[in-house]
Protein backbone atom coordinates (compact mmCIF):
# COMPACT_ATOMS: atom_id res chain seq x y z
CA UNK A 1 0.00 0.00 0.00
CA UNK A 2 3.04 2.21 1.03
CA UNK A 3 3.24 3.83 -2.89
CA UNK A 4 -0.63 4.77 -3.14
CA UNK A 5 0.14 6.46 0.16
CA UNK A 6 -1.25 9.92 -0.99
CA UNK A 7 -4.72 8.11 -0.97
CA UNK A 8 -5.35 6.69 2.46
CA UNK A 9 -5.16 7.91 6.20
CA UNK A 10 -2.81 5.93 8.65
CA UNK A 11 -4.94 4.23 11.92
CA UNK A 12 -3.64 5.32 14.96
CA UNK A 13 -1.65 2.32 15.47
CA UNK A 14 0.26 2.94 12.22
CA UNK A 15 1.00 6.54 13.09
CA UNK A 16 2.17 5.09 16.83
CA UNK A 17 5.05 3.02 15.41
CA UNK A 18 5.64 5.43 12.28
CA UNK A 19 6.33 8.56 15.48
CA UNK A 20 8.68 5.73 16.68
CA UNK A 21 10.54 5.21 13.44
CA UNK A 22 10.47 8.22 11.13
CA UNK A 23 12.39 11.76 11.17
CA UNK A 24 9.38 13.89 12.70
CA UNK A 25 9.65 16.77 10.84
CA UNK A 26 6.98 19.93 12.82
CA UNK A 27 6.51 22.79 10.13
CA UNK A 28 6.04 26.15 11.60
CA UNK A 29 2.09 26.64 11.83
CA UNK A 30 2.46 23.90 14.49
CA UNK A 31 4.98 25.39 16.51
CA UNK A 32 2.97 28.77 15.74
CA UNK A 33 -0.29 27.72 16.78
CA UNK A 34 1.21 27.52 20.37
CA UNK A 35 0.61 31.17 21.04
CA UNK A 36 -2.71 30.85 20.21
CA UNK A 37 -3.88 27.94 22.84
CA UNK A 38 -4.80 28.49 26.51
CA UNK A 39 -1.86 27.72 28.92
CA UNK A 40 -3.05 24.69 30.18
CA UNK A 41 -3.64 23.24 26.39
CA UNK A 42 0.01 24.82 25.46
CA UNK A 43 1.41 23.04 28.27
CA UNK A 44 -0.20 19.50 26.73
CA UNK A 45 0.75 20.17 23.90
CA UNK A 46 4.65 20.62 24.75
CA UNK A 47 4.79 17.98 26.73
CA UNK A 48 3.23 15.71 23.49
CA UNK A 49 6.19 16.50 21.74
CA UNK A 50 8.54 15.85 24.57
CA UNK A 51 7.72 12.14 23.91
CA UNK A 52 8.95 12.02 20.19
CA UNK A 53 12.33 14.59 20.78
CA UNK A 54 14.37 12.53 20.49
CA UNK A 55 13.51 11.83 16.16
CA UNK A 56 12.04 15.40 15.82
CA UNK A 57 14.08 17.74 13.18
CA UNK A 58 12.80 21.23 12.42
CA UNK A 59 14.38 22.81 8.80
CA UNK A 60 16.25 25.96 8.92
CA UNK A 61 13.56 27.47 7.13
CA UNK A 62 10.77 26.70 9.62
CA UNK A 63 13.11 28.13 12.33
CA UNK A 64 13.13 31.45 10.88
CA UNK A 65 9.37 31.42 10.05
CA UNK A 66 8.58 30.95 13.36
CA UNK A 67 11.20 33.27 15.26
CA UNK A 68 9.94 35.86 12.12
CA UNK A 69 6.19 35.38 13.04
CA UNK A 70 5.70 34.59 16.77
CA UNK A 71 5.16 37.80 17.69
CA UNK A 72 2.23 38.37 14.90
CA UNK A 73 1.02 34.78 16.52
CA UNK A 74 0.54 36.26 19.81
CA UNK A 75 -1.35 39.45 18.43
CA UNK A 76 -3.15 37.31 16.87
CA UNK A 77 -4.71 35.28 19.60
CA UNK A 78 -5.39 38.59 21.62
CA UNK A 79 -7.15 40.08 18.27
CA UNK A 80 -9.47 37.43 17.97
CA UNK A 81 -11.00 37.99 21.48
CA UNK A 82 -11.54 41.92 20.25
CA UNK A 83 -12.49 40.59 17.17
CA UNK A 84 -15.48 38.30 18.89
CA UNK A 85 -16.42 40.61 21.08
CA UNK A 86 -16.67 42.97 17.66
CA UNK A 87 -18.63 40.61 15.84
CA UNK A 88 -21.23 39.96 18.60
CA UNK A 89 -21.88 43.83 19.09
CA UNK A 90 -22.30 44.09 15.18
CA UNK A 91 -24.79 41.20 15.44
CA UNK A 92 -26.81 43.05 18.56
CA UNK A 93 -26.95 45.99 16.28
CA UNK A 94 -28.62 44.66 13.34
CA UNK A 95 -31.10 42.46 15.50
CA UNK A 96 -31.87 45.81 17.53
CA UNK A 97 -32.26 47.21 14.43
CA UNK A 98 -35.02 44.48 13.33
CA UNK A 99 -36.78 44.85 16.72
CA UNK A 100 -36.86 48.47 15.84
CA UNK A 101 -38.56 48.37 12.55
CA UNK A 102 -40.93 45.53 14.08
CA UNK A 103 -42.05 48.30 16.65
CA UNK A 104 -42.25 50.52 14.17
CA UNK A 105 -44.37 48.90 11.77
CA UNK A 106 -46.73 47.27 14.91
CA UNK A 107 -46.65 50.98 16.27
CA UNK A 108 -45.97 49.67 19.67
CA UNK A 109 -45.68 52.19 22.76
CA UNK A 110 -42.43 52.68 24.49
CA UNK A 111 -43.04 50.22 27.30
CA UNK A 112 -43.28 47.29 24.79
CA UNK A 113 -40.96 48.17 22.96
CA UNK A 114 -38.56 48.20 26.02
CA UNK A 115 -39.39 44.69 26.88
CA UNK A 116 -38.70 43.50 23.28
CA UNK A 117 -35.51 44.56 23.29
CA UNK A 118 -33.68 44.16 27.01
CA UNK A 119 -33.47 40.39 27.04
CA UNK A 120 -31.84 40.53 23.89
CA UNK A 121 -29.53 43.59 25.14
CA UNK A 122 -28.85 41.28 28.13
CA UNK A 123 -28.21 38.57 26.51
CA UNK A 124 -25.40 40.11 24.59
CA UNK A 125 -24.20 42.14 27.38
CA UNK A 126 -23.79 38.70 28.79
CA UNK A 127 -22.02 37.01 26.31
CA UNK A 128 -19.27 39.89 25.40
CA UNK A 129 -18.47 40.00 29.17
CA UNK A 130 -17.92 36.43 29.06
CA UNK A 131 -15.75 36.43 26.05
CA UNK A 132 -14.05 39.27 28.21
CA UNK A 133 -13.10 36.93 31.21
CA UNK A 134 -11.82 34.05 29.28
CA UNK A 135 -9.22 36.91 27.35
CA UNK A 136 -8.20 37.05 30.42
CA UNK A 137 -6.74 33.13 31.14
CA UNK A 138 -4.80 33.85 28.24
CA UNK A 139 -1.14 34.43 29.67
CA UNK A 140 0.77 36.42 26.87
CA UNK A 141 0.72 39.94 25.76
CA UNK A 142 2.78 41.32 23.73
CA UNK A 143 5.05 42.81 26.03
CA UNK A 144 5.70 39.49 27.37
CA UNK A 145 6.24 37.88 24.57
CA UNK A 146 9.32 40.21 23.67
CA UNK A 147 10.67 39.97 26.83
CA UNK A 148 9.85 37.00 28.58
CA UNK A 149 8.37 34.39 26.16
CA UNK A 150 7.58 31.53 27.72
CA UNK A 151 7.02 29.45 24.08
CA UNK A 152 10.31 30.78 23.45
CA UNK A 153 11.96 28.96 26.13
CA UNK A 154 10.02 25.57 26.20
CA UNK A 155 10.61 25.26 22.17
CA UNK A 156 14.48 26.05 22.77
CA UNK A 157 14.70 23.32 24.93
CA UNK A 158 12.61 21.01 23.36
CA UNK A 159 14.57 21.73 19.70
CA UNK A 160 18.20 22.45 21.03
CA UNK A 161 20.08 20.37 18.36
CA UNK A 162 17.42 19.77 16.52
CA UNK A 163 17.40 22.20 14.16
CA UNK A 164 18.40 22.36 10.39
CA UNK A 165 21.13 24.33 8.47
CA UNK A 166 20.25 27.13 5.78
CA UNK A 167 20.97 26.19 2.33
CA UNK A 168 24.51 27.22 1.08
CA UNK A 169 24.12 30.72 -1.04
CA UNK A 170 24.63 28.90 -4.35
CA UNK A 171 22.31 26.22 -3.50
CA UNK A 172 19.71 28.92 -1.99
CA UNK A 173 19.48 30.79 -5.43
CA UNK A 174 18.91 27.53 -7.11
CA UNK A 175 16.08 26.74 -4.96
CA UNK A 176 14.71 30.40 -5.34
CA UNK A 177 14.58 29.65 -8.79
CA UNK A 178 12.99 25.92 -8.37
CA UNK A 179 10.32 27.41 -6.28
CA UNK A 180 9.23 30.05 -8.85
CA UNK A 181 9.15 27.59 -11.74
CA UNK A 182 6.98 25.05 -9.07
CA UNK A 183 4.49 28.08 -8.51
CA UNK A 184 4.12 29.07 -12.47
CA UNK A 185 3.43 25.69 -13.06
CA UNK A 186 1.24 24.37 -10.00
CA UNK A 187 4.05 21.69 -8.54
CA UNK A 188 3.55 21.08 -5.36
CA UNK A 189 4.52 22.00 -2.82
CA UNK A 190 4.60 26.09 -2.46
CA UNK A 191 2.18 26.86 -5.68
CA UNK A 192 -0.48 28.25 -3.60
CA UNK A 193 1.20 30.77 -1.57
CA UNK A 194 1.98 32.36 -5.55
CA UNK A 195 -0.35 35.51 -4.95
CA UNK A 196 2.03 35.96 -1.18
CA UNK A 197 4.08 38.97 -1.03
CA UNK A 198 6.93 38.10 1.38
CA UNK A 199 8.10 34.47 1.35
CA UNK A 200 6.21 32.86 -1.26
CA UNK A 201 9.65 30.51 -1.73
CA UNK A 202 9.29 29.32 2.02
CA UNK A 203 7.49 25.94 1.66
CA UNK A 204 9.66 24.90 -1.15
CA UNK A 205 12.80 25.72 0.97
CA UNK A 206 12.00 23.42 3.89
CA UNK A 207 10.81 20.90 1.73
CA UNK A 208 13.91 20.87 -0.06
CA UNK A 209 16.18 21.26 3.41
CA UNK A 210 13.81 18.02 4.66
CA UNK A 211 14.88 16.11 1.82
CA UNK A 212 18.53 16.84 2.13
CA UNK A 213 17.74 16.07 5.38
CA UNK A 214 15.92 12.21 4.68
CA UNK A 215 18.65 11.63 1.98
CA UNK A 216 21.06 11.90 4.93
CA UNK A 217 18.92 10.02 7.89
CA UNK A 218 17.81 7.19 5.09
CA UNK A 219 14.42 7.58 7.44
CA UNK A 220 10.78 7.66 6.68
CA UNK A 221 9.58 11.26 6.92
CA UNK A 222 6.75 12.24 9.00
CA UNK A 223 5.10 15.34 8.61
CA UNK A 224 3.57 17.60 11.61
CA UNK A 225 1.32 20.41 9.84
CA UNK A 226 -1.46 21.95 10.08
CA UNK A 227 -0.70 23.59 6.62
CA UNK A 228 -3.47 21.63 4.57
CA UNK A 229 -3.71 23.32 1.49
CA UNK A 230 -4.11 21.45 -1.99
CA UNK A 231 0.07 21.88 -2.73
CA UNK A 232 0.19 19.73 0.52
CA UNK A 233 -2.31 17.10 1.15
CA UNK A 234 -4.34 15.02 -1.33
CA UNK A 235 -8.06 15.88 -0.58
CA UNK A 236 -11.18 14.15 -1.42
CA UNK A 237 -14.61 15.71 -0.91
CA UNK A 238 -12.71 18.58 1.38
CA UNK A 239 -10.99 15.51 3.73
CA UNK A 240 -7.55 15.07 3.89
CA UNK A 241 -5.64 12.04 3.29
CA UNK A 242 -2.21 11.44 2.53
CA UNK A 243 0.73 14.04 0.99
CA UNK A 244 0.18 14.92 -2.73
CA UNK A 245 1.38 12.05 -5.20
CA UNK A 246 4.63 14.30 -6.26
CA UNK A 247 5.79 14.79 -2.83
CA UNK A 248 5.48 10.77 -2.45
CA UNK A 249 7.22 10.27 -5.64
CA UNK A 250 10.48 13.09 -5.37
CA UNK A 251 11.25 11.70 -1.91
CA UNK A 252 11.22 8.31 -3.11
CA UNK A 253 13.42 9.61 -5.88
CA UNK A 254 15.78 11.52 -3.56
CA UNK A 255 16.10 9.53 -0.36
CA UNK A 256 14.47 6.34 -0.97
CA UNK A 257 11.92 6.72 1.60
CA UNK A 258 8.66 6.68 2.20
CA UNK A 259 6.56 10.04 3.24
CA UNK A 260 3.50 10.51 5.89
CA UNK A 261 1.88 13.94 6.65
CA UNK A 262 -0.42 14.42 9.80
CA UNK A 263 -1.82 17.37 11.34
CA UNK A 264 -1.50 18.48 14.83
CA UNK A 265 -4.95 17.45 16.58
CA UNK A 266 -4.23 13.81 14.80
CA UNK A 267 -0.95 13.67 16.64
CA UNK A 268 -1.78 14.47 19.82
CA UNK A 269 -4.34 11.89 19.10
CA UNK A 270 -1.91 9.09 18.96
CA UNK A 271 -0.04 10.66 21.78
CA UNK A 272 -3.12 10.29 24.10
CA UNK A 273 -3.54 6.51 23.22
CA UNK A 274 -0.17 5.86 22.89
CA UNK A 275 1.77 7.09 26.09
CA UNK A 276 0.87 8.31 29.84
CA UNK A 277 0.97 12.28 28.49
CA UNK A 278 -2.37 13.37 29.21
CA UNK A 279 -4.36 15.37 26.45
CA UNK A 280 -7.37 16.35 27.53
CA UNK A 281 -10.71 17.01 25.05
CA UNK A 282 -10.25 20.65 25.50
CA UNK A 283 -6.79 20.74 24.26
CA UNK A 284 -7.81 18.59 21.29
CA UNK A 285 -10.11 20.62 20.70
CA UNK A 286 -8.26 23.91 20.71
CA UNK A 287 -6.08 22.00 18.37
CA UNK A 288 -8.54 21.10 15.62
CA UNK A 289 -9.86 24.86 16.38
CA UNK A 290 -6.42 26.13 15.56
CA UNK A 291 -6.11 23.60 12.50
CA UNK A 292 -9.09 25.24 11.23
CA UNK A 293 -8.12 28.83 11.69
CA UNK A 294 -4.89 28.48 9.58
CA UNK A 295 -6.91 28.37 6.68
CA UNK A 296 -8.72 31.52 7.70
CA UNK A 297 -5.98 33.42 8.77
CA UNK A 298 -4.91 32.79 4.69
CA UNK A 299 -7.63 34.86 4.19
CA UNK A 300 -7.02 37.31 5.97
CA UNK A 301 -6.05 40.95 4.89
CA UNK A 302 -4.29 44.22 6.58
CA UNK A 303 -5.91 46.94 4.90
CA UNK A 304 -6.23 51.26 5.06
CA UNK A 305 -9.94 52.46 4.88
CA UNK A 306 -8.15 54.60 2.00
CA UNK A 307 -7.61 51.66 0.02
CA UNK A 308 -10.96 49.91 0.89
CA UNK A 309 -12.94 53.30 0.10
CA UNK A 310 -10.92 53.65 -3.14
CA UNK A 311 -11.76 49.92 -4.12
CA UNK A 312 -15.67 50.57 -3.18
CA UNK A 313 -15.30 53.53 -5.44
CA UNK A 314 -13.64 51.37 -8.07
CA UNK A 315 -16.26 49.19 -8.28
CA UNK A 316 -19.18 51.41 -8.74
CA UNK A 317 -17.78 53.00 -12.09
CA UNK A 318 -17.31 49.51 -12.87
CA UNK A 319 -21.33 48.60 -12.38
CA UNK A 320 -21.81 52.06 -14.32
CA UNK A 321 -19.38 51.37 -17.30
CA UNK A 322 -20.66 47.68 -17.25
CA UNK A 323 -24.43 48.81 -16.83
CA UNK A 324 -24.13 51.36 -19.76
CA UNK A 325 -22.34 48.54 -21.84
CA UNK A 326 -25.33 46.20 -20.98
CA UNK A 327 -28.02 48.46 -22.32
CA UNK A 328 -26.23 49.39 -25.50
CA UNK A 329 -25.43 45.73 -26.20
CA UNK A 330 -29.46 44.61 -25.37
CA UNK A 331 -29.98 47.52 -27.80
CA UNK A 332 -28.46 46.20 -30.21
CA UNK A 333 -29.54 42.34 -29.22
CA UNK A 334 -33.45 43.50 -30.49
CA UNK A 335 -32.18 44.78 -33.14
CA UNK A 336 -30.31 41.75 -34.26
CA UNK A 337 -33.15 39.68 -34.01
CA UNK A 338 -33.04 38.44 -37.24
CA UNK A 339 -29.66 37.49 -37.67
CA UNK A 340 -28.61 34.69 -36.01
CA UNK A 341 -25.21 34.72 -36.47
CA UNK A 342 -24.80 38.22 -34.94
CA UNK A 343 -27.69 37.57 -32.44
CA UNK A 344 -25.44 34.38 -30.73
CA UNK A 345 -22.20 37.00 -30.59
CA UNK A 346 -24.42 39.84 -28.94
CA UNK A 347 -25.97 37.04 -26.99
CA UNK A 348 -22.79 35.77 -25.46
CA UNK A 349 -21.55 39.75 -24.95
CA UNK A 350 -25.02 40.29 -22.94
CA UNK A 351 -23.95 37.10 -20.72
CA UNK A 352 -20.45 38.43 -20.25
CA UNK A 353 -21.61 42.34 -18.69
CA UNK A 354 -24.55 40.63 -16.81
CA UNK A 355 -21.71 38.04 -15.46
CA UNK A 356 -19.30 41.23 -14.49
CA UNK A 357 -22.05 43.34 -13.04
CA UNK A 358 -22.91 40.25 -10.78
CA UNK A 359 -19.21 39.91 -9.73
CA UNK A 360 -18.98 43.75 -8.88
CA UNK A 361 -22.28 43.56 -6.68
CA UNK A 362 -21.17 40.36 -4.96
CA UNK A 363 -18.10 41.90 -4.32
CA UNK A 364 -19.58 44.83 -2.84
CA UNK A 365 -21.58 43.26 -0.75
CA UNK A 366 -18.90 40.98 0.68
CA UNK A 367 -16.91 43.78 1.41
CA UNK A 368 -18.92 45.86 2.65
CA UNK A 369 -19.50 43.20 4.87
CA UNK A 370 -16.32 41.94 5.84
CA UNK A 371 -15.59 45.49 6.83
CA UNK A 372 -18.61 45.79 8.97
CA UNK A 373 -17.12 42.91 10.90
CA UNK A 374 -12.93 43.86 10.93
CA UNK A 375 -11.10 44.59 13.80
CA UNK A 376 -8.59 47.27 14.00
CA UNK A 377 -4.71 47.17 13.58
CA UNK A 378 -3.65 50.50 14.96
CA UNK A 379 -5.17 52.66 11.87
CA UNK A 380 -6.06 49.56 9.51
CA UNK A 381 -8.48 46.98 9.13
CA UNK A 382 -8.32 43.61 10.04
CA UNK A 383 -10.70 41.71 7.15
CA UNK A 384 -11.45 38.09 6.01
CA UNK A 385 -12.28 36.99 2.77
CA UNK A 386 -13.57 33.78 1.67
CA UNK A 387 -13.78 35.25 -2.19
CA UNK A 388 -10.49 33.75 -3.89
CA UNK A 389 -10.99 36.46 -6.70
CA UNK A 390 -11.75 39.49 -4.56
CA UNK A 391 -8.82 38.74 -1.91
CA UNK A 392 -6.44 38.28 -4.49
CA UNK A 393 -7.64 41.60 -6.51
CA UNK A 394 -7.98 43.69 -2.94
CA UNK A 395 -4.12 42.74 -2.57
CA UNK A 396 -2.94 44.21 -5.74
CA UNK A 397 -4.79 47.04 -4.33
CA UNK A 398 -3.16 47.33 -1.12
CA UNK A 399 0.14 46.49 -3.31
CA UNK A 400 -0.39 49.26 -5.43
CA UNK A 401 -1.19 51.60 -2.86
CA UNK A 402 2.38 51.06 -1.13
CA UNK A 403 3.94 52.28 -3.98
CA UNK A 404 1.96 54.90 -5.21
CA UNK A 405 0.12 52.42 -8.00
CA UNK A 406 -2.56 53.02 -10.46
CA UNK A 407 -6.05 53.81 -10.13
CA UNK A 408 -7.51 50.54 -11.14
CA UNK A 409 -7.13 46.96 -9.12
Amino acid sequence: MEPFSSHWRMAKGELSQALKESLVVIDSSVLLDLYRVTPIARKEMIESLLTVKENIWVPYQVALEFHRNRVEAARDQLAFYDETCKSLETAQNQALQRLNEFANRSALDGNEKKRLKEPLEDAFRAAIDRVKSHQGVFDLTISRVLNDDPVLRALAELLDGRVGQPLPEDDYVKAQAEAAHRRDNRIPPGYKDRAKRTNPDGDYLWWEQTLIKAADVRKPVLIISNDEKEDWVNKRLDFSLGPREELVEEIRRRADVALRIVNFATFLESVKVGTAVSVSRETLSQANIARRQSEKRSRRIIVSRAVVESFEEFAVRALEGRGQELSESMARQAKAADDPDMKELLDTEVARHQDAIEMYQRWLQQLREAVSRASRLKDDLVIHLEDDALRRTLLKRVYEAREGGADNP
